[in-house]
């Protein structure tokens, strides 16, 4: 058993502002970020660590004359780019907690995470506010809108420009209480499974532990500079960001992933390392052999899963390759030796940390048996303290002593861990968590709707597709191209099910609850409309970079 260690790092070496200050003071001309497409900020196409804290007090200054106090939630609803770095680094600097929201929201659903939080102060781009008309949101009161002028603000809102708040040449804030490793840094919502979309609570502290599984120490440092197309929404682009800055390496910075550009954006900016997911792989390795694929200067990148011929990838490209396990509640338990064999396998059991794989009861299973995964960490305020304004989301999480993360995997003799399902009602698609009962309230909104279940259905790129079988109120006409239309006004696009099945009934257990179960084992029917197939195809909003 992991002796109990209680002994946590310095604010200098986990506080988003201490770090920066410290940064900034030892190598203040050291490239921080280099921001592709025009996605720039004070300081032209790139940002010196000087220029990434000058940023940032500049920020952390309007907020606290706007009345941010530390410990408030202040809302980020941005692109990746320096408006977005600049309102982080400025919220922290401020004392306040980070709060970004996925880009994709509207509806109900942004109305929850707006709210959550009770936040007064939100900083967004133009071409989103439009989406905050209509919606019953208290507590807000200013947004600071990044991008133009919006065309229609909501009214009884203060509407501030990105310029107004900006107080430059400002010194960094003086706290009445310095913001400590406990604290949290940053609420990072996820899939709701039996209730809405949680916010998790990220203490520094988790961050901290999370760069370092995320990242080995060993293999990426100071002269590393990491390939940003992650949205700041996900813990995986907040992280990636803070061990770029806490070891003080670099940040290339793009607006999300292109399979026709990647390799020439690696190339154009000396990138050296990146996140690639296996759907990115998977992208990455169909395309045409070119002799010149292996001449890029990306030496490691993390693949989450690893796609099966983990070695030809490497080999072709001419990159080192590792893989993890890890949930935004949950920094990084398991990691894989780089270039594992065994490509199947999620990791190996990190120093400090303990897992067990339980059943219903908490008790332990024999290798080879499917168990969810319950860990806990020799020091404090690493794994999520819980979820934001919802205490009996966090007691069911934090039972007996243990973290139960909901996932299902299966541990060999050896000690490598396998993931295998998610015990918990949610679904994956392209990157973004889903809790099924946001997409079924959505769909039985519809007044032709009397029920919907929606589950996961395998994709080509090994995650998941939405499949929505729904039962139409007796006489109803609804075609799957107008339900279809229906969401798509409603929900963030990543959420659309592909796939419509229409069904007299779905199937009940004795105590009339839903059988998924049976729904995922049947999988898709000839009865399945595939929405791709009829030609309707859903992207995320590409919006203009704030010059």
């Amino acid at each position: 058993m992991t002796p109990y260690d209680s002994s946590l790092p310095d604010r200098a070496e986990a506080l988003v502002a201490d770090i920066l200050e410290r940064r900034a003071g030892q190598h203040p001309e050291r490239v921080f970020a280099v921001f592709a497409g025009g996605a720039v900020g004070s300081g032209g196409t790139e940002w010196t660590y000087a220029d990434a804290a000058a940023a940032a007090w500049s920020m952390a200054a309007g907020l606290v004359e706007l009345g941010v106090r530390p410990g408030e939630h202040v809302l980020s609803w941005l692109p990746t780019s320096s408006h977005a770095f600049a309102t982080w680094f400025g919220i922290n600097a401020a004392g306040g907690i980070f709060t970004p929201l996925n880009l994709a929201y509207k509806g109900s659903i942004l109305r929850h995470v707006v709210n959550l939080p009770e936040s007064r102060v939100m900083v967004v781009h133009a071409e989103l506010v439009d989406r905050l008309r209509g919606l019953d949101l208290p507590h807000l009161e200013t947004v600071i809108v990044v991008g133009g002028e919006p065309a229609d603000p909501p009214p009884g809102l203060r509407v501030l420009r990105w310029d107004e708040v900006q107080r430059p040449g400002a010194a960094r804030p003086v706290l009445e209480r310095p913001r400590e490793v406990w604290d949290d840094m940053a609420i990072i919502y996820t899939s709701g499974t039996t209730g809405p979309s949680k916010g998790v609570r990220c203490t520094y502290m988790h961050h901290h532990v999370y760069a370092q599984g995320l990242f080995p120490p060993e293999e990426i440092g100071g002269g590393d500079r990491f390939f940003q197309c992650l949205p700041m929404f996900h813990a995986s682009g907040t992280t990636s960001t803070y061990v770029m800055l806490q070891r003080g390496g670099s940040l290339a910075v793009t607006d999300g992933f292109s399979t026709e550009t990647f390799w020439s954006d690696v190339r154009r900016h000396q990138v050296t390392t990146a996140i690639i997911m296996a759907a990115m792989a998977t992208f990455l390795y169909n395309r045409p052999a070119r002799p010149d694929d292996a001449d890029n200067p990306l030496r490691v990148a993390y693949m989450g899963p690893m796609i099966s011929d983990v070695e030809g990838f490497s080999r072709r490209f001419g990159v080192r390759l590792y893989s993890t396990y890890a949930m935004s509640e949950l920094p990084n338990p398991l990691r894989t030796p780089m270039n594992p064999t065994n490509a199947k396998a999620c990791g190996r059991l990190l120093p400090g940390w303990e897992v067990r794989l339980v059943d219903d009861n908490d008790r332990e299973v024999a290798p080879g048996v499917l168990g969810e995964v319950v860990a806990r960490h020799a020091k404090p305020w690493v794994i999520t303290p819980g979820y934001l304004g919802m205490p009996e989301a966090t007691a069911e999480a934090w039972r007996n002593g243990w973290f139960h993360s909901g996932d299902g995997l299966v541990r060999d003799e050896d000690g490598d861990y396998y993931f295998v399902d998610r015990i918990k009602d949610s679904l994956r698609r392209r990157g973004e968590n889903i809790s099924s009962m946001e997409v079924e309230a959505d769909i039985t909104a519809h007044p032709d709707v009397q029920e919907a279940a929606a589950v996961r259905v395998p994709s080509d790129y090994g995650e998941d597709e939405v499949l929505a079988v729904v039962v139409r109120r007796p006489g109803a006409v609804l075609t799957h191209e107008a339900l279809t239309e229906y969401l798509i006004e409603r929900m963030p696009y990543f959420m659309v099910p592909r796939y419509l099945e229409f069904a007299d009934e779905l199937p009940k257990t004795a105590s009339m609850k839903v059988r998924k179960v049976e729904l995922r084992e049947r999988g898709l029917t000839e009865r399945a409309w595939d929405r791709e197939a009829a030609g309707i195809r859903l992207r995320r909003q590409q919006l203009r970079a704030p010059g």
